[in-house]
């Protein structure tokens, strides 16, 4: 081989070793990013109680739902949403019981407020 062509095989080998050090692998994903949860919430009605965080810019919110009474009742969170519909949390049912919550305003959207609402259960 002449010197030309090992300065040319040379760099082509460092240049496909750069390239697989810089590049990511196929396939790698980012990690999403974490929650920015900074706004405490809490409310109440006369079945039970809820408490959490609003995140991301009011498009999420965490937290915990309780039942307090033996009634019939299961209390669930209402989330209103800025387009004027809303969003319902699962509900928490039989006193005592507590159940955790996740409200996702949908794109394009926000939470603009919360409220206590029940069913019959």
């Amino acid at each position: 081989m002449s010197k030309r062509r090992l300065a040319v095989h040379g760099a082509a080998v460092a240049a496909l070793t750069l390239a697989a050090v810089l590049l990511p692998a196929v396939g790698a994903h980012a990690a999403p990013p974490a929650d920015s949860c900074t706004q405490n919430w809490s409310i109440s009605s006369g079945e039970g109680y809820a408490n959490g965080k609003w995140c991301n810019y009011n498009s999420k919110v965490v937290g915990t739902v309780h039942d307090t009474k033996a009634d019939g009742r299961c209390p669930y969170v209402r989330g209103s949403l800025s387009n004027g519909g809303h969003v319902d949390s699962d509900w928490a049912g039989g006193k005592g019981k507590s159940r955790a919550i996740t409200l996702y305003a949908p794109s394009g959207t926000h939470i603009t407020g919360l409220s206590m609402r029940y069913i019959g259960c």
